[in-house]
């Protein structure tokens, strides 16, 4: 699987996610390298099903009967062109639901003085750890595979995690080392400074595992008192934290809690969705605090397409996907494929991308044996 990265506008940021199993297959004389070929003994393609898997939540994937020829992934499919005289080539899969996908989520939550009146401890508890528990709750109840960290702040970082935990438990009793996680969530002291509890989610996510989404979730109910915020908040989302010498865009949702002035969270911290909307929430009072931090946490699949060329060519024809999206299943229409066609073999590109701005992207090849097998000789 080649993972690639895109450069894109500076008001729009791009996580680039590795989307399934890379598929490398042989077929020629019988040799496949996939289980699921292994009915196909050289004879002439009748169909050929390209199917794309989603890892995080795998379909049932087809397989190949008699003619009815089944390849899986990217990478690289070789078939001797004689198979193909205008075979129909049906592209089929599934797309990673985001829920699913492996998420790392910063909450970065204010205990500045102010929040003694915006969000007061009522009955053992605040709005800001009611919100904590929502967003775990939810991704826990949908088996999501994410991982979780706190940071508190005031004019200052107050609490940190040491680590990313995959359990609320083991969250909550890091993060108020052997304290009360109320005391810790629910805490009013100080003033308000944006910039030290971002620089310190950058710290933490930038230990964080390759190949997962990054989240921060920022709670606050002041205007900051300096200006440091924005500068971190732009790195964080392009170009990202850097982890296996790759770069990894951070999305960062903002909610305002009371009536403060939000302009800075809105206009200069906050991300914006793939259509362009601003991932913030303002005049949020506590008790609707959790619901307005799930809202801003929903994410679904909002764009798709295949591309497919001819080898060599550079001029690439595009199915769209959300037309042919089912349940996060798709079956796009058939295009025709032989060596008139693409006497060099087939490139074909799918990507997707989500309301997060997240992009899922897989790049696969269809090849002749006999070309190569050409190739070598002149050699």
């Amino acid at each position: 699987m080649n993972t690639r990265t895109t450069k894109v506008p500076a008001a729009v940021f791009l996580s680039i996610l590795a989307l399934n199993s890379c598929g490398e297959a042989t077929f020629d004389g019988g040799s496949t390298a996939r289980p699921s070929s292994d009915a196909y003994n050289g004879q002439k393609v009748d169909q050929l099903t390209w199917f794309w898997q989603c890892d995080s939540a795998p379909a049932v994937a087809p397989t190949t009967l008699n003619n009815k020829v089944v390849i899986s992934g990217g990478g690289e499919h070789r078939f001797k062109s004689a198979s193909f005289d205008k075979t129909p080539l049906q592209f089929s899969g599934k797309v990673c639901p985001p829920v699913t996908y492996p998420r790392d989520i910063i909450f970065v939550i204010d205990t500045s003085g102010s929040m003694r009146d915006n969000d007061p401890k009522v009955s053992n508890s605040c709005g800001r750890l009611k919100s904590v528990e929502a967003i775990i709750n939810d991704v826990t109840s949908r088996r999501g595979d994410s991982r979780y960290g706190i940071i508190t702040f005031s004019d200052q970082v107050v609490a940190k995690s040491n680590a990313m935990f995959g359990d609320r438990a083991n969250l909550f009793a890091d993060i108020s080392r052997n304290g009360s996680i109320i005391n810790t969530l629910c805490a009013a002291q100080g003033d308000t400074s944006y910039g030290p509890p971002l620089e310190a989610a950058e710290q933490i996510l930038s230990g964080s595992r390759s190949g997962a989404m990054k989240e921060i979730y920022f709670i606050s109910d002041g205007e900051p008192y300096d200006n440091g915020g924005p500068a971190v908040s732009q790195r964080l989302q392009s170009p990202g934290v850097m982890i296996s010498k790759k770069y990894y865009p951070v999305s960062i949702a903002t909610v305002m809690l009371g009536n403060a002035n939000d302009s800075v969270l809105r206009n200069e911290i906050a991300s914006k969705t793939a259509d362009g909307q601003v991932l913030h929430v303002g005049s949020v009072q506590a008790s609707n605090l959790a619901a307005a931090l799930s809202k801003l946490a929903e994410n679904d699949i909002v764009d798709g397409k295949m591309k497919y060329r001819a080898k060599g060519s550079t001029t690439w024809q595009e199915i769209p996907l959300i037309p042919n999206l089912r349940d996060y299943s798709f079956s796009l229409p058939s295009i025709t494929i032989d060596k008139s066609h693409a006497p060099s073999g087939l490139e074909v590109e799918f990507e997707y991308r989500d309301r997060h701005n997240n992009i899922y992207a897989t790049q696969g090849q269809i090849l002749w044996t006999d070309l190569t097998e050409q190739k070598d000789l002149s050699d």
